[in-house]
């Protein structure tokens, strides 16, 4: 990106040789024209963008190292904001001097730092690189608006083509690919639990349009993400939880799927779809899809595989048995924002038939009638979602696959898995802790060693409490299991160690 300044404006070049897709020169008028009402409206001029644009920039990049020595968990109380800032919106401008001194003294006391490496351990671990930083930014700077390809053309067949990327990165099959000649593709979302809705609402849709919505059946495990409940009850959809055993390492089984589909056909009720999860939350585990499959095809049911956080290991190749089956589903999502070093909010979905989708998402008003469209020649995202408007998201995604290079992703991935290993050696020699479950991927369930539920929970309390070690629990048969959540390149074995060390501490200190 080049600046230049012209008399009283500032132009804009944006040249991009690899793809092509975007080589313009864009005038940026209205953001960044100097205006004769400038002086009372300072915040509309180019100096001041660029002036604070750059002191920002570099907030960011000391907040990143400052948060490592910062409690990772906020210790504020609730509703301190209301009583720290005003009632009401200033009626005149402030300064960014004022703006950045609330940032520091009233802002950031209330954050729990998600970017502390060395400290955050919990749910999983978020990478919000820079590259996809300045990605987000640019997206924001552009604001357009990509809810059909003539909004945009750029914004649509950029998206297009990184996803293609991303599928071919994580070996998915050809027929998710926008670049193939089937009726497959993929589109971004904002999160796994609006992929999910929307799948769930073409399986409906697939499945009947003269059965009620209250008579279908959505199957998922107990270890699904709650995502997949959530969207049944936004479509008044019925679920069937189906219970996993800790001998099959919690996994959805196929008998107990098809037992449970027998069951419900003979009440008089319509199996309509089955989610699969590759990288459970509670402890990555991996639903056998094979067999899944198998008992789909026979009743007929839509296959969505939520690999929110696990999708992204399928770049590696000791992992590449976890995901046989791709083939034989019809859609699949993976959270770039989860492992794939992007910052929230930014889901790809891919299906292998957009049909259904589109059944029953389309909506043509007049207002948004193209010739474009008309002809069938170009894809319109906005009837592949819930929404209409859509942001350029896949600025970010492109940022980080080119900066890094496939490379660079496999290195991050690889690095969390060695970290849990790493984790997983330690906790086995230890007089303390004890596996509760097979280490997968960048994930490592424990157990403080002989004690029972409330010892369990009052450990996780007293961990936290430190400020120096940010780790959540779950439940897997029934039982209190504390998760570690292992990182990336951000991440080394000094962090780990680190991590070890405050629990230990903690652990002896209650014995």
């Amino acid at each position: 990106m080049l600046l230049s300044k012209n008399g009283n404006r500032l132009s804009v070049q944006i040249t991009v040789t690899p793809l092509g897709i975007i080589s313009a020169t864009a005038i940026a008028y209205c953001l960044f024209s100097v205006r004769p009402n400038a002086a009372k409206y300072p915040a509309t001029t180019p100096e001041d963008f660029h002036a604070w644009g750059g002191k920002l920039l570099k907030w960011i990049s000391d907040y990143r190292s400052k948060c490592r020595n910062l409690p990772v968990i906020s210790r504020v109380e609730p509703n301190y904001l209301q009583k720290a800032l005003p009632a009401t919106a200033p009626t005149t401008p402030e300064s960014y001097e004022a703006i950045m001194s609330d940032l520091d003294t009233k802002i950031l006391p209330g954050l729990t730092n998600w970017e502390a490496s060395n400290k955050f351990f919990a749910y999983f671990k978020p990478h919000a690189s820079y590259p996809a930083i300045l990605g987000e930014t640019l997206c924001a700077g552009l604001n357009v608006m990509g809810f059909d390809w003539i909004a945009s053309p750029a914004c649509t067949e950029l998206e297009v083509v990184t996803l293609d990327w991303l599928a071919r990165f994580l070996n998915l099959p050809e027929k998710f690919l926008g670049s193939s000649k089937g009726p497959g593709g993929g589109v971004i979302q904002g999160s796994a639990g609006e992929s999910a809705t929307v799948v769930l609402l073409a399986a409906a849709k697939r499945a009947s349009s003269s059965v009620e919505r209250s008579k279908m059946v959505v199957y998922i495990s107990d270890q699904t993400h709650a995502i997949a409940q959530k969207a049944t009850m936004i479509l008044g959809l019925q679920y069937r939880s189906i219970k996993t055993s800790p001998s099959n390492n919690f996994e959805l089984q196929a008998d107990d799927l098809e037992k449970q589909i027998k069951d419900d056909i003979k009440n008089g009720l319509m199996p309509i779809a089955v989610v699969a999860t590759t990288g459970t939350t509670s402890s990555c585990a991996f639903d056998p899809l094979p067999p899944i499959n198998e008992v789909a095809k026979k009743y007929g049911l839509w296959v969505h595989v939520d690999a929110a956080y696990g999708g992204a290991y399928a770049c590696l190749d000791i992992y590449r048995e976890k995901f046989v089956g791709l083939e034989a589903v019809d859609s699949f999502c993976v959270n770039c924002h989860k492992k794939l070093m992007c910052p929230f909010d930014i889901a790809a979905l891919y299906v292998a038939n957009r049909r259904p989708i589109l059944d029953a998402l389309s909506l043509q008003p007049e207002y948004l009638r193209n010739a474009h469209s008309e002809s069938g020649a170009v894809v319109d995202f906005e009837h592949w979602q819930m929404p209409l408007g859509r942001r350029f998201r896949s600025l970010k995604l492109w940022f980080v696959m080119r900066r890094f290079g496939t490379q660079g992703l496999r290195e991050h991935v690889q690095n969390g898995v060695d970290l849990a290993n790493y984790l997983a050696e330690k906790v086995k020699s230890s007089d303390d802790f004890e596996l509760a479950a097979p280490v997968s991927l960048s994930l490592v369930c424990f157990r403080w060693k002989g004690r029972g539920e409330d010892d369990q929970k009052k450990f996780l309390d007293a961990v936290k409490a430190t400020g120096d070690c940010f780790i959540i629990h779950t439940k897997l048969d029934g039982k209190i299991v504390i998760r570690v959540a292992c990182g990336g390149i951000e991440q080394d074995k000094s962090d780990i160690d680190y991590c070890f060390s405050v629990m230990t501490k903690v652990v002896r200190s209650m014995t």
